[in-house]
């Protein structure tokens, strides 16, 4: 018989608008996401796989459709209803700012937020109704859906977005460079991601050096972080921001634009050579005690600010290697980091330094040890020390001279952290000290008077260098003429 009109609306059990692209980008991205398919493997409910995909095509997607209730299968109207309530909430908002086309951080997005939505609706937050006259049974999944509050939902999308926050800052502040985080294949990255949300201690340490970072990154000021600059010759290469101005006078011509287009990818513009007056790069030893007393939030605290200080170091090209030690018959745990390193390596670093812990007693005589030899090997003219502890020990007054002997021979600061406890023996030994109580209430300034001191450049101590400075974004924009070397004849 044959059928007039408009075809009514195709029904769906998906409640967001999407097309083959979300359908791939979902079915890539998922195998590498054992979390998410763990969730969804042991999820009773019956559409618990729509109503992933649904909220991956939220975060995901750059514009957002709902369907209208016609368009959608009884059965779904519930995750309908969910999710319609969640893309009216500001959290909904920010959360898309982290997961916006970019799959790996949706996954883990996707994740955080469907293992709580699961673990509501499987607890059942709202009571069934008693019906009055008898009915069809309704939908589990469906009236589920609708038990989980406005409420709860804002809650569990503001976890997952500062989760996911502290972790993507994480992951960015430890790549090689700008955007290197992009490069990193996804598996891994989202893996890091996941290891570090999903351990509460990692977690805390995560958001605690997001925020000692920002704090580090507005204290440092440029007189510390470069020296002095100078223009000794003309070179070819393709560093825009060194180019002469007559090379950058193409670039404002229409006729000459080309031109100039072709040099850079030749790199044949003429630009300034710059040469850097500073001394060799210290190296920066970090030394954090692991024992059993350090563990809670004075391990957290050491290591977030162990971590912003090495992030600020491996960007002025300096070597560093983080000590975690514990007892005499502990082994010592050495992760040595250095400015070359890719942006997996860094990362798989960073990592193994926020997640290693011992317990046990403290020995401060093997660590020292282990940075002395690590000077003598590597021939360090100029190195800095960050010593962290909160626990007391005895050092041999042999080994006090010696570590004396050697501060004043290879030109070795240190500077040592007592959490709760008296000096006595580092005190010896240290440039500078500081105590902290138990409570840590002034670590954050002293993080700050880190950043401003400890990694300061120590022009007076120091020899004068002369070595090729790399363009970057520290690089000042040169757009004047020439400027003769005045000790030239």
């Amino acid at each position: 018989m044959a059928v007039f009109g408009r075809p009514g609306p195709a029904i769906s059990r998906s409640a967001i608008v999407h097309d083959p692209f979300d359908e791939g980008a979902f079915q890539e991205i998922l195998p590498k996401a054992p979390g998410l398919r763990l969730l969804l493997d042991e999820s009773e409910l019956p559409l618990a796989n729509e109503l992933a995909f649904d909220l991956f095509c939220s975060f995901y997607k750059y514009f957002i459709k709902l369907r209208s209730p016609a368009e959608i299968a009884p059965e779904a109207q519930g995750n309908r209803d969910l999710l319609g309530r969640a893309l009216d909430l500001r959290e909904h908002a920010k959360l898309r700012g982290f997961t916006k086309l970019k799959p790996t951080e949706t996954a883990l997005a996707t994740e955080l937020v469907l293992d709580a939505l699961l673990q509501d609706m499987a607890r059942g937050l709202q009571a069934p109704e008693v019906p009055t006259e008898p009915q069809e049974p309704a939908d589990t999944s469906s009236e589920s859906a609708r038990g989980v509050t406005t409420e709860r939902l804002r809650e569990v999308l503001k976890d997952a977005r500062e989760d996911l926050q502290s972790v993507t800052e994480l992951v960015a502040a430890w790549s090689a460079g700008a955007g290197q985080e992009t490069r990193l294949p996804s598996e891994l990255k989202l893996r890091l991601m996941r290891d570090i949300v999903r351990n509460p201690r990692l977690r805390a340490i995560a958001r605690l050096f997001g925020r000692y970072r920002r704090l580090g990154l507005r204290e440092r000021t440029l007189p510390a972080m470069r020296a002095s600059q100078e223009v000794v010759d003309f070179v070819q290469g393709g560093d825009v921001a060194r180019a002469l101005a007559g090379e950058l006078s193409s670039f404002a011509m229409e006729e000459r634009e080309d031109l100039f287009y072709s040099k850079v990818v030749t790199r044949s513009l003429l630009i300034y050579e710059l040469w850097r007056r500073e001394e060799e790069p210290r190296a920066v030893y970090l030394c954090i005690d692991n024992s059993g007393s350090m563990a809670g939030e004075k391990e957290v605290w050491a290591k977030a600010s162990a971590l912003a200080l090495a992030h600020l170091a491996l960007a002025e090209d300096r070597p560093v290697e983080v000590v975690l030690f514990g007892d005499a018959a502990d082994p010592l745990r050495v992760v040595s980091m250095r400015p070359a390193d890719d942006a997996s390596t860094r990362l798989e670093k960073m990592l193994d330094v926020a997640s290693y812990f011992l317990g046990g007693g403290t020995d401060f005589v093997k660590p020292l040890s282990r940075v002395l030899e690590a000077i003598e090997a590597e021939h360090h003219t100029g190195s800095d020390l960050l010593f962290v502890s909160d626990g007391l020990c005895p050092i041999p007054n042999e080994f006090i001279r010696r570590f004396r002997e050697a501060k004043a021979r290879f030109d070795l600061r240190m500077t040592s952290v007592l959490i709760g406890e008296e000096p006595f023996a580092l005190s010896e030994i240290s440039d500078t000290v500081h105590r902290l109580d138990e409570a840590l209430e002034a670590g954050e300034a002293l993080t700050a008077h880190f950043v401003s001191a400890f990694l300061e450049r120590d022009q007076e101590r120091g020899h004068t260098t002369r070595v090729p400075l790399r363009p970057g974004r520290g690089t000042p924009l040169l757009f004047d003429h020439f400027v003769p070397d005045p000790d030239s004849p």
